[in-house]
This record gives structure tokens, C-alpha cells and sequence, in this order.
């Protein structure tokens, strides 16, 4: 006797079945609206560096970069590993002022209303290529915009470990 035959035979463990499924389902879409952990669960933290790249420190995603952390610019910091285990700064983030007004803007008005299209539409809506500015560690040139000077901002977000490589290259998170 196959499964559907049994299925058919026994409605009451179909009804159960389907019931089960459906419940299982239920709580694992909870589970990710409330925030669950797991790979899917946004970053809260990121790093950052007030001192061009040499050193840094974890904080909060919610400091948009630049912004004053103990009387100095901090911005933000990508740093990565590769084989050897060490981390290093790949390359420094930062908004431009224009950029960082508006992203200011639609956060406000995201925590004054999260469930207001709108709000929600202001806020994801923006180019981030269009704000952003990208610079290597210890660079003593321009920060790079993506819209402004694509090939020099696409040099240094290109990360390599120190041999030219890119097989063990890992980010790493705070």
C-alpha cells in the first residue's frame, strides 16, 4: 500500500499531518519577524576607526559615519582575514553630508512610525552609490564616490590579501 492510499484511508492522520505542517510553518515565520538569531538576522553592530584606519573598534550601525566618537571623526572600517588569521582594514566608509542629512531624515521617520510605507519607501528607496565615499587606510588622497569616479572607487573596494590572492579572504564581524 502506498502513501496516498494510506493518506486516503486515514484522514484523521492527514488532518493532523497538514495541521502540524502548518503550525510548524507559522512558528518559523514568527521566529524571524520577532528577530530570531541566525544568518538572516541583520547586523547591529559594525566597525569603526577614528584614526585612519590603524586602529578600530565595534559600535552600534545606528552611528552613521562620519560622527564624532571622543572628539574625533569616526567612519566606518571593513575588515577582513585571510589565511594567516590576522585582520585587516580592507578599506574605510563614510556618507557625504548631503547623503547623511537625508539618511537622518528617513530614520527619523522610521522610528516615528516603522510600519508607514512611506517612511519605509524613504528609507530603502535611497542609491546608497550615490552617497557613499570609499577610501583606503593610511590614504593621504580624495575619498572615492561611486557615481563621481567609478574606477577609482571600484580599486578600493577591491579586496586582496597580501599575496594577490582571494581564497581565504573572510569578513569579519564585531
Amino acid at each position: 500500500m502506498g502513501l496516498r492510499e494510506t493518506l486516503n484511508r486515514n484522514p484523521a492522520i492527514t488532518t493532523g499531518a497538514t495541521i502540524a505542517i502548518i503550525v510548524v510553518a507559522l512558528v518559523a515565520i514568527l521566529w524571524q519577524t520577532m528577530g530570531g538569531s541566525g544568518p538572516g538576522k541583520p547586523a547591529t553592530q559594525g566597525y569603526f576607526t577614528t584614526d585612519n584606519g590603524t586602529t578600530w573598534f565595534a559600535d552600534s550601525l545606528d552611528n552613521m559615519a562620519p560622527y564624532m566618537k571622543d572628539g574625533k571623526e569616526a567612519v566606518r572600517v571593513y575588515l577582513f582575514k585571510c589565511a594567516d588569521g590576522k585582520p585587516f582594514v580592507a578599506y574605510m566608509e563614510r556618507y557625504t553630508p548631503e547623503f547623511k542629512k537625508m539618511r537622518e531624515a528617513a530614520n527619523a521617520k522610521m522610528k516615528e512610525n516603522p510600519k508607514d510605507p512611506m517612511a519605509m519607501q524613504a528609507m530603502y528607496a535611497m542609491p546608497m552609490q550615490n552617497g557613499t565615499e570609499v577610501k583606503k587606510p593610511g590614504d593621504a588622497g580624495p575619498w572615492r564616490a561611486q557615481m563621481r569616479d567609478y574606477q577609482a572607487y571600484a580599486m578600493v573596494v577591491q579586496i586582496k590579501c597580501a599575496d594577490g590572492t582571494t581564497e581565504s579572504l573572510e569578513p569579519v564581524q564585531p
